[in-house]
């Protein structure tokens, strides 16, 4: 059956996607391959079939950033139009995640996450394919959500038999049960239904049925993105936090300005994150309280907070929208302003006498930072002629509400000061040569916050060798060393306001003390005036609070940022992708027995293996740490039923889930019986496609890891070479023929059978 379309445009990609019914022990998920543009409102149809529901309830979607989107009119919230919402506009890249909530009174939530994006194939998008999965589903509709299913299973596992009731009527005869959950009950021993029972290609002929609606024409983007996250549903000038609540920028402006706002222009953080590839060491953080106390210790911001308190109901402004004089004075005093500078104004008598002089509140030094921080945090709301308490101003004994503030004001500073490059104003404004360079410049400073993030406890990092690291290719001469002063007034700006959050430190620089031009006009020594010479910039570094900032941008905008000790409670899919990030073995093995002891071994061993389902650079570098968490689990496992878990799991042929199984059970050595013949020549490309996307230097390091006597990935390469291809992964040939690139300076014989191997897996294919 040919689908019906808003769109009589050719399928160009799709998106795999997994979903995952939360909450459902063994999971229940499916695996769906649908048109990149798709709207949301079929997506749900597809989803309604996969599932089994039958549309008798209301449903929603919402993003990581709480964009919600469902059929106007059917929610009592304000929701964005399913219809207008498009799936590779909401989850445009690997590894995006949104929620699908089916029946507000029973809340079945399914987890949607894209595994792939990729071009279609031909007659591909038609109708929506399922890939794989696991787990029937019976009716469930109205059983009371997961808890309900739950008990529904066990109940049939028990072999529980609903008592009936025969009623007769008017010559007819009927079946009746006390509940529905019982006659579903009675419906499930009547179909005979198995629930570890599932068949991708039955649900793909009901799929069939489906008609898809896809994006008609051009579609205006409601977030501006080269790569990353879409920002949505954040208004101009403001930012939504970790907290979820939205905060404002400084300023009012920076990149997270919607596109059709004033700063639309502005480099995008999306397009920052989009641009290089983030793998963040985890990070140890401080506790709440901690955080709090430091927060208390930066005295701008508390000034700011202070102040807030300060206008309480109101405090009279004159028609410039200042503090009038006298109360200005009594701010200083009474809000305790001057203690941002007390090296200057701490002396009460003379602070008196000076601030007699002053005439005017714009004037008046002290008010001036903790005025505008007031502002731009919301802690202060000017309205009809008086300045009150805005908001946004936190309890000073709320150690939450302080540090989410703080977060809030120091994120949007960073990005604001460290995303705005110096514009170049006059004569120089005018060269489009050096107008595109600048233009063209990397975000150098904002990288520089990501490099300083990730340096270990105490570590600083050198300025001027960053610095000049990321000119590197720009030749000497003028405009270099313009671009040097553009990057050190960028750069001073950003640490200094870092410095005044306390959220970093800074030793051994000098601000700049002449304008950029001057590098273009004095061309190196000898020329006129004796030359131009860099400040020294010196070494910078973030304090643990600032490290907890730039992670509230990271959290913020879906890069994985993971703490150490924090992962409990988190899912075995998000621990194996964070565990490569452990700098500390100790660390890792740590966070694993904290994951473990929260729950079963056996619920521990079905989460892992689900985890490493897919073909994927992403998934292999799951895979790549399933074994240390199996180990810990089977080591735990007092009765063999993890064991167990394995075994099954190693026969069900399910791609990257069977193959993890079947390898750790070889480590203990007890092999699965049936598993697939070529399982570790498998798992040997599987580990070596995440190196090989990344390229050359990084796939002969990962082979050269380990002793040379021996035990090293290369020798497991060179005595399976000729059979690599004989496993059948997917992008065998690609990573064959990234492991030749890499092993010819160390081997050629090996390169040689490595490529050969690399020609017979593509004729395979």
């Amino acid at each position: 059956m040919t689908a019906q379309r808003g769109s009589a445009e050719p399928v160009t990609s799709v998106h795999q996607l997994k979903v995952h019914l939360e909450g459902t022990k063994p999971p229940v998920w499916r695996r769906l391959v649908v048109p990149s543009d798709v709207t949301l409102g079929s997506l749900h149809d597809v989803i309604q079939v996969a599932f089994g529901w039958e549309d008798m309830h209301l449903h929603a979607f919402e993003d990581r950033l709480g964009g919600r989107y469902a059929p106007p009119g059917d929610l009592d919230i304000p929701v964005l139009d399913e219809e207008e919402a498009v799936l590779a506009e909401v989850l445009p890249g690997v590894g995006d995640r949104m929620d699908y909530t089916y029946d507000f009174g029973d809340d079945w939530l399914h987890r949607i996450t894209v595994e792939a994006v990729r071009p279609a194939k031909d007659g591909e998008g038609e109708y929506a394919v399922c890939g794989g999965g696991r787990r029937a589903m019976p009716d469930a509709e109205d059983l009371g959500g997961v808890w309900g299913l739950s008990g529904l299973l066990e109940r049939y596992a028990d072999g529980e038999r609903p008592s009936a009731t025969v009623v007769r009527d008017g010559g007819q005869e009927w079946v009746e049960y006390d509940g529905l959950r019982d006659e579903v009950l009675a419906g499930l021993y009547e179909e005979r239904f198995d629930p570890a029972a599932f068949d991708p290609a039955e649900l793909t002929t009901g799929l069939a049925q489906v008609p898809l609606r896809r994006a008609a024409g051009t579609r205006k983007k409601r977030g501006k993105r080269r790569g990353g996250p879409v920002e949505r549903q954040v208004p101009p000038g403001m930012y939504r936090c970790e907290c979820g609540d939205l905060h404002p920028v400084p300023g009012g402006a920076g990149p997270f300005a919607q596109d059709d706002g004033p700063f639309a222009e502005e480099l995008s953080l999306s397009d920052v994150l989009g641009a290089v590839d983030l793998r963040l060491p985890a990070v140890r953080l401080p506790g709440e309280a901690e955080l709090a106390r430091a927060v208390r210790e930066v005295p701008a911001f508390m000034a700011a907070v202070r102040l807030g308190r300060w206008c309480g109901g109101g405090r009279e402004l004159t028609p410039t929208g200042l503090l009038r004089p006298k109360l200005a004075r009594q701010a200083v005093e009474e809000a305790e302003l001057w203690r941002v500078d007390p090296g200057q104004w701490g002396d009460a008598g003379e602070r008196a006498a000076r601030l007699a002089k002053v005439r005017s509140a714009g004037d008046m030094e002290p008010l001036e930072l903790p005025w505008a921080w007031a502002l731009n945090c919301g802690f202060v709301e000017v309205e009809g002629g008086r300045a009150r308490a805005g908001d946004e101003l936190p309890a000073e004994g709320d150690d939450a509400a302080l540090l989410a503030a703080w977060q809030g004001a120091m994120v949007g500073a960073a990005v604001e000061l460290s995303l705005s490059f110096p514009s170049l104003d006059g004569l120089l404004g005018g060269l489009s040569p050096l107008r595109e360079l600048t233009d063209e410049a990397p975000p150098l400073v904002f990288l520089m916050l990501l490099m300083a993030y990730g340096l270990p406890d105490g570590e600083w990092l050198d300025v001027a060798d960053y610095v000049a690291g990321g000119l590197e290719g720009l030749p000497e001469g003028p405009t270099r060393r313009l671009m040097w002063a553009l990057l050190a007034d960028q750069y001073d700006d950003t640490a200094g306001a870092l410095e005044l959050f306390g959220a970093a430190e800074r030793e051994g620089h000098e601000p700049p003390v002449a304008d950029a031009a001057i590098a273009l006009l004095f061309d190196g020594p000898g020329g006129p005036g004796g030359g131009y010479e860099t400040p020294p910039l010196g070494r910078f570094r973030l304090t643990a609070l600032g490290r907890c900032g730039v992670r509230t941008l990271l959290v913020a905008a879906g890069v994985p940022a993971p703490v150490i000790g924090s992962l409990d409670g988190v899912d075995a899919r998000e621990l194996l992708t964070v565990l490569d990030s452990y700098r500390s073995e100790a660390d890792a093995e740590a966070e694993v027995a904290g994951w473990l002891a929260a729950r079963s071994v056996v619920d521990a061993a079905v989460q892992v293996v689900d985890a490493c389902d897919g073909t994927e650079p992403a998934d292999a570098l799951r895979r790549l740490q399933a074994p240390r968490v199996l180990a810990a689990v089977l080591q735990a496992d007092r009765g063999g039923r993890a064991k167990g878990v394995l075994r099954k799991a190693a026969v069900s042929k399910v791609t990257g889930c069977s193959h993890a199984a079947a390898s750790m059970l070889r480590r203990i050595g007890e092999p699965a019986q049936g598993e697939e013949a070529w399982g570790l020549e498998w798992m040997l490309v599987d580990g070596a496609l995440p190196f090989a996307r990344r390229g050359e230097e990084d796939v002969r390091a990962r082979l050269l890891a380990g002793p040379e006597d021996g035990g090293r990935p290369l020798d497991q390469v060179a005595d399976r070479a000729d059979d690599l291809w004989r496993a059948g992964h997917p992008h065998a040939g690609e990573v064959l023929g990234a492991l030749a690139d890499a092993v010819k300076p160390v081997d050629k014989a090996l390169a040689k059978r490595l490529r050969k191997a690399a020609f017979k897996a593509g004729s395979a294919r």
